[in-house]
């Protein structure tokens, strides 16, 4: 992981599609960056997860090279993958229903619930200044009530 640069930006693991063991690695890799820059260890696991199906999905639905980044935003931070996709998705039909974490839903689109359960609507896609897909998630860096 490189140290947070003045734009309050770290880059913590580059990888393409031919890359092994990127499930493992990507954990890993967040658990690390986000233990170092002081998360509390009830929010890493959250985050680990939640950050797993905005990367699970990218792996799935677009092609590497891939980037995952951690963007110091206040007192929180902002977990970003980014692939070499330009398509932003939809944004899901439970997002602005009110739709609960624990509401039964398909076999597809649960990753995305758990995002939205985490983050409490705090995530989303856009383009990045190369015109390629960005997903995109808040991290509380303080226990929230």
């Amino acid at each position: 992981m490189t140290q947070m640069r003045d734009g309050g930006q770290a880059l913590i693991w580059r990888w393409n599609d031919r890359s092994r063991h990127v499930a493992s690695q990507t954990r890993v890799a967040l658990q690390c960056a986000l233990h170092e820059l002081g998360i509390p260890d009830e929010t890493v696991g959250d985050a680990v997860m939640a950050a797993w199906e905005l990367t699970a999905n990218a792996l799935e639905h677009a092609h590497g090279p891939y980037e995952m980044r951690l963007l110091r935003k206040g007192p929180s931070f902002v977990f970003e993958i980014e692939d070499s996709d330009p398509f932003l998705p939809a944004l899901p039909s439970f997002r602005n229903s009110g739709v609960k974490a624990d509401t039964e839903l398909p076999e597809r689109g649960r990753g995305l619930q758990i995002v939205e359960a985490f983050t409490r609507g705090r995530w989303g896609f856009r383009l990045s200044e190369s015109e390629t897909k960005v997903a995109w998630m808040a991290i509380s860096a303080a226990s929230e009530d």
